[in-house]
This record gives C-alpha cells, sequence and structure tokens, in this order.
C-alpha cells in the first residue's frame, strides 16, 4: 500500500533515467557524504514500492545494503540511515604508534618489512608491509636517499670553525669589509662521467674516448658575487697553479682585503703559496681536515657537472668550451640558481639547534662514527 501524501514516481526502468539518478546523487554529494546521497535515494525509491532489485540498481548499493535499509525502514528506524558509523575497531598500533616513529626516526631501517619485523618482536603485533606503508605515510616519513659523512670528520671542529671563523667572514663579505673566495680544484675527466642521455626504447651505447682526457680547473668562488677565477689546464694542478692563481686574483681584487678558504692539499699548504699570499697580501683560512662541506666551492663543481651531464662530447675543445661557458655565467644567466645553492647554509653534522639548517638526523650508527672519530 503507498502513501497517498508521496508523490508517484514511474520505477526506473528505462534505460535514459538512471543517468538522471546519478546526477540527483553528484547533487546531493556537494552537501554529504556520498554514503548518505546514495541512502536518500534509496529510501525514496523504496518507499514508493520499487523492488529490491531495481532499488540496488539505482542506488549503487549491493542487495544486501538494501535489503538492511528496507528493514530499518520497515522497524521505522529511519534517523539511523543519515549517520555513517565511526568505522571498525581501534587500530592495534594506536597505543603504541608514537613509540614505533620515534624508534624508525633513531635507526636505519631500509625496508618496509624491516619495520614490520621490528613491531612484531618489540610489540607482538604482526603487520604487512601494506600496513606500515600508511603509518609512514600518515606521519610524514618518506624513503630518502643516505647522505656521505666523511669517517674521518670532527663535527666539533667543524662547528667551532664556522661559528668562530666562517660565519663573521660571511658577514663582513655581505657587508663589504672583505672579499671572500672559496678556492678548489675540479677535474673534469671527458667520456667518464658525462655521456648525455638519449631518447630511445632501449638503452643506448657511447662510443668513447681511447685515452684519459681531462680538464682541469682551479676556481675562486666570490662568495657574494658569485663570479669564479680561474686557472685551467689539461696536466696537473700543482702548487704553481695556485700562485698564479693568486697573482691574478691581487690583481683582480687590488686595493681590496682578500680572505681565500682552502682546503688542506699539500699543494696549498706549502710555504712557497703562504709566503707568496703573505706578500700580496692576501689571508689564507685553511678548512678543519675532511670538511669539503665547509668549502662552498665544491657546491658550484656539483652543479657545474650537472649541466655538463646532459649531452655527450664528442670533442675535447667542445668539452672544455662548454665547462668555460657555464663558469662564465656563475655571475650572470646562473647567478639566481648560485645565490640559492651558495649561501650562510652550511650543512653541518652536529645537530646543533642554533642554526637553522637543512641537516638529515643521524643514525645511532653514525653517531658511533661521529664520537670515534672526535
Amino acid at each position: 500500500m503507498v502513501n497517498e501524501n508521496l508523490i508517484f514516481i514511474k520505477p526506473a526502468t528505462e534505460q535514459h533515467e538512471q543517468p538522471t539518478i546519478s546526477k540527483v546523487i553528484d547533487f546531493l554529494k556537494m552537501f554529504m557524504p556520498i554514503t548518505i546521497a546514495k541512502r536518500i535515494v534509496c529510501i525514496i525509491v523504496l518507499s514508493i514500492g520499487i523492488s529490491i532489485e531495481e532499488a540496488s540498481r539505482v542506488s549503487g548499493f549491493c542487495e544486501k545494503t538494501v535489503v538492511a535499509i528496507k528493514k530499518k525502514l520497515n522497524s521505522n528506524e529511519v534517523d539511523i540511515l543519515f549517520v555513517i558509523g565511526g568505522g571498525g575497531r581501534k587500530s592495534p598500533l594506536a597505543d603504541f604508534e608514537s613509540a614505533i616513529i620515534n624508534e624508525v626516526n633513531q635507526n636505519a631501517y631500509h625496508t618496509k618489512q624491516q619495520i614490520a619485523d621490528m613491531i612484531f618482536e618489540k610489540y607482538g603485533i604482526k603487520v604487512t608491509q601494506q600496513t606500515v606503508g600508511k603509518l609512514l605515510k600518515k606521519n610524514g616519513i618518506k624513503r630518502l636517499k643516505c647522505g656521505s659523512l666523511p669517517a674521518k670528520a670532527n663535527p666539533a671542529k667543524q662547528r667551532a670553525f664556522y661559528d668562530e671563523t666562517l660565519h663573521p667572514l660571511m658577514e663582513c663579505a655581505k657587508n663589504g669589509i672583505i672579499e671572500l673566495l672559496f678556492v678548489d680544484a675540479s677535474h673534469f675527466v671527458m667520456g667518464c662521467d658525462f655521456l648525455g642521455s638519449v631518447y630511445g626504447k632501449v638503452r643506448r651505447l657511447v662510443l668513447t674516448g681511447s685515452g684519459r682526457k681531462r680538464y682541469n680547473v682551479l676556481g675562486a668562488l666570490n662568495f657574494v658575487s658569485k663570479k669564479i677565477t680561474t686557472i685551467t689546464n689539461d696536466t696537473y694542478i700543482t702548487s704553481t697553479q695556485i700562485c698564479e692563481l693568486l697573482k691574478k686574483l691581487a690583481v683582480e681584487y687590488v686595493g681590496k682585503t682578500i680572505y681565500l678558504v682552502l682546503d688542506n692539499a699539500s699543494y696549498q699548504t706549502c710555504y712557497l703559496v703562504k709566503n707568496l699570499a703573505t706578500e700580496l697580501g692576501i689571508n689564507l683560512v685553511f678548512i678543519p681536515p675532511y670538511s669539503p662541506n665547509l668549502n662552498l666551492i665544491e657546491r658550484f663543481w656539483k652543479f657545474t657537472k650537472g649541466k655538463l651531464r646532459t649531452k655527450y662530447y664528442t670533442h675535447f675543445d667542445e668539452f672544455s668550451n662548454r665547462i668555460d661557458s657555464i663558469i662564465s655565467s656563475s655571475d650572470g644567466a646562473y647567478k639566481m640558481d648560485l645565490d640559492s645553492l651558495i649561501s650562510e647554509k652550511v650543512q653541518l653534522f652536529d645537530c646543533s639547534e642554533k642554526e637553522k639548517m637543512d641537516t638529515a638526523s643521524l643514525t645511532k650508527c653514525d653517531q658511533n662514527s661521529l664520537q670515534k672519530a672526535a
């Protein structure tokens, strides 16, 4: 018996009527969860006497769900149909979630299965790799590439050098009091690591040269302007080339106070170099041993090699000219990139809260290595 107060709606048996009801559901979705929207449609069609099979087709519910809705209607429990339940039971990981995340952050786990094994061993809860993946994603944990830390690095000395020497020099350079330059050499071997990339369905093999052709670049990077002064050759970098660079810088920055940051390579710390620097009035500042992270020109060499890898070079002149072109654009076309890449933000390994630096947290294995090195 159909309620006379209800407007009669023809059962949606015709094929063209299904898209209309789908549009009604899509409209209701804008104001409520889709489950509630589909229930409303199901309630209406059941109330006007449409069969369970047809109501299932119209609403998108399975017949079992439509039967359950009809039972609620018959028992006058309509209100409960407009409420979505809170879901299943509480996850067994909920009570240990923070402890698990802390454990993952403090130690080195390379796979989801290792984390799943750790959870079972520590908390007696057996979980799948899929569950581990959801837990990590929920807490913003990603699988990141590991960074490297020189085995003999001394984080305490690096921090002291940065705080007491390097950072004050950076501030003076920014204020125009001194000219601060980072000095180091890079060796570009043609056909070794610069094979380029090509489009294709299979990997291509490139015919490389038979000899070892190397382009050596000794550079001095100006911390503020990002201009690079160079001495280049295809043989070796020795103290002779360092002296050439010192003389070149003395002319380029005549009348200015010059500070050079260098590593502890023997051809840079020899008496020949130190005596010439004293004669020219150039101040040499040597970073702590095993601290390439403190010599910011290293970042530029990496930047340069990234530019080189986009193409394969068949001739050495073409290869060396491309390197020179990138270097000459350091304070021009690439300055914006280098301003972001080379700044006061220096990578340190002591995890100090004093500086806002993007450094990766160390694993216990890393920490043990640091303690031994210190």
